[in-house]
């Protein structure tokens, strides 16, 4: 595995600039120890912390568009790393472990389990029978404008 830079997750590419930086699907480290997935974001904008899911059989494509798009499971794949406007740069960074600022529903607890939600790009908590989805456990409450909540990230690799 390869070891990036933290300032590299934070940045977004255009379809000849990522070429520099890896190949589609190439994972990565930071010096946390947190991984990182090289992807092409689909369908609408994103932001930082936003969950993002499946948009190819490669894996290479995602999109935070869990209600429509094309988002192919209800399974989260990992959180953006960065704000990505597609239309101007749509190869990105997504965090695949670790902890991340998710953007939540404001109803999330300390300890609970989380997966993705209706509202596109937003984590909430999980429900009886829906374990197959979870994709962390919130580190505490979510709060603040917009609603965050810190999540250990869990299943996404």
């Amino acid at each position: 595995m390869a070891r990036i830079i933290t300032e590299a997750v934070d940045k977004t590419y255009t379809s000849t600039s990522y070429l520099k930086i890896g190949a589609l699907g190439d994972l990565a480290e930071d010096s946390a120890g947190n991984i990182y997935e090289l992807v092409l974001l689909v369908d609408l904008d994103g932001e930082a912390g936003d969950i993002v899911y499946p948009a190819s059989t490669d894996g290479t494509s995602v999109s935070t568009d869990y209600t429509g798009g094309s988002s192919l499971a209800a399974k989260g794949k990992g959180f953006l790393a960065a704000a990505v406007d597609i239309s101007e740069a749509p190869y990105c960074w997504i965090q695949r472990t670790g902890i991340v600022s998710a953007r939540s529903d404001g109803s999330v607890a300390a300890g609970e389990a989380v997966i993705g939600h209706s509202v596109d790009g937003e984590v909430d908590t999980m429900d009886d029978g829906e374990e197959e989805l979870v994709v962390g456990f919130a580190l505490a409450a979510d709060s603040g404008s917009p609603v965050r909540c810190a999540i250990q990230i869990s299943g996404c690799i």
